[in-house]
């Protein structure tokens, strides 16, 4: 088992890293939770390891269950989700801070165009890896001819 990654989140430079880190990870619908008594946020998916070395080991690389929560929210609202439809699974492409109205938003942002918004007054979260890692089936691939800038 390899040492698990476990990081705090506090600033927006603190989500700027967890972004990168939490970037492809696949969790499905069922898997996450708005838990409005609490003001929490959370979910856990299949996170690519990114950071892991050695890839003629693992030439495809590998993935983690990671655990992910943010604390102090307030509202969230689903874009082209439906949390009825607890098997599908979605792919996360990154975490973006906006704010409006003195607010700020924690947007979670997902291949196909899927998005969370997830409103707080401030950063606070909490991301740490589960258990042992495995071979992924494939490395995450990124088709810029695909975008438009």
């Amino acid at each position: 088992m390899s040492k698990a990654l476990k990081l705090i989140l506090q600033s927006e430079s603190d989500l700027q890293v967890v972004s990168s880190i939490l970037q492809d990870m696949t969790m499905r619908i069922g898997d996450m939770a708005w838990l409005k008594a609490e003001h929490r946020f959370a979910c856990v998916g299949n996170r690519f390891r990114w950071e892991k070395k050695g890839w003629f080991r693992r030439p495809k690389g590998e993935r983690i269950r990671c655990a992910f929560h943010l604390n102090g929210i307030t509202a969230a609202k689903l874009h082209e989700i439906d949390p009825a439809d607890s098997e599908t699974v979605l792919e996360l492409l990154n975490l973006e801070l906006q704010s409006f109205e003195g607010a700020l938003a924690l947007q979670l942002n997902f291949a196909g165009g899927a998005a969370i918004s997830l409103h707080t007054d401030s950063i606070d979260g909490v991301i740490t890896d589960i258990g042992d890692s495995w071979d992924a089936i494939e490395r995450p691939r990124h088709d810029l001819a695909d975008a438009s800038f």
